[in-house]
């Protein structure tokens, strides 16, 4: 069983990539489990806080990192670029530099938005900047309109809040990029 390790680069409850991370495990192989790492105790980065001082969070995060077989990065669009949290997790997870937890892990991006952009500006930037840090992008996904392609599940013998994603080329897009760590 591989376990791939899902961070959600938005800090609001109900965020797109959010409830895209919670319908992955729907949509990806048998033998592929989703895991989420909650980044709210993640502090901001800071080179004093290395070493001895590193953040409870912080060592949580590099843990489960160096146990996941691959990393899902849901990165919103803000302003044009990747959001802050976003950066904060890529920079506490590849320090020290060139050893960091994150180094040679095989990643997939996505972002949604509902707007046009589909966050393609957001995706090319982090698979510029991943393969620098020492990792290989296996898959880009990106989505417009987003709220047009995602709905609550209103399945009533269902007791669980999941969503459904109701666009077959994002479902066959996120399909294909959790069957790409194969």
């Amino acid at each position: 069983m591989k376990t791939l390790l899902a961070f959600n680069g938005s800090t609001r409850a109900d965020s797109f990539h959010g409830r895209i991370i919670r319908v992955l495990p729907s949509l990806a192989p048998d033998d592929v489990r989703i895991a989420e790492f909650d980044l709210s105790d993640v502090p901001f980065y800071n080179q004093d806080l290395e070493g001895d001082r590193q953040p409870a969070a912080v060592m949580a995060m590099r843990a489960a990192v160096a146990e996941a077989d691959g990393i899902i990065f849901a990165a919103p669009e803000y302003n044009y670029s990747y959001s802050a949290l976003t950066k904060n997790t890529i920079d506490w997870l590849t320090r020290p530099m060139g050893a960091g937890a994150l180094r040679g892990k095989k990643v997939m991006v996505f972002s949604v938005t509902p707007g046009p952009g589909a966050g393609r500006k957001v995706t090319a930037t982090i698979s510029e900047i991943l393969p620098f840090l020492g990792n290989e992008v296996v898959a880009v996904v990106n989505a417009a309109t987003i709220h047009e392609k995602i709905a609550a599940n209103n399945d009533t013998n269902n007791d669980t809040n999941i969503d459904v994603i109701v666009d077959e080329e994002l479902s066959t897009a996120l399909r294909a990029g959790l069957a790409a760590f194969s």
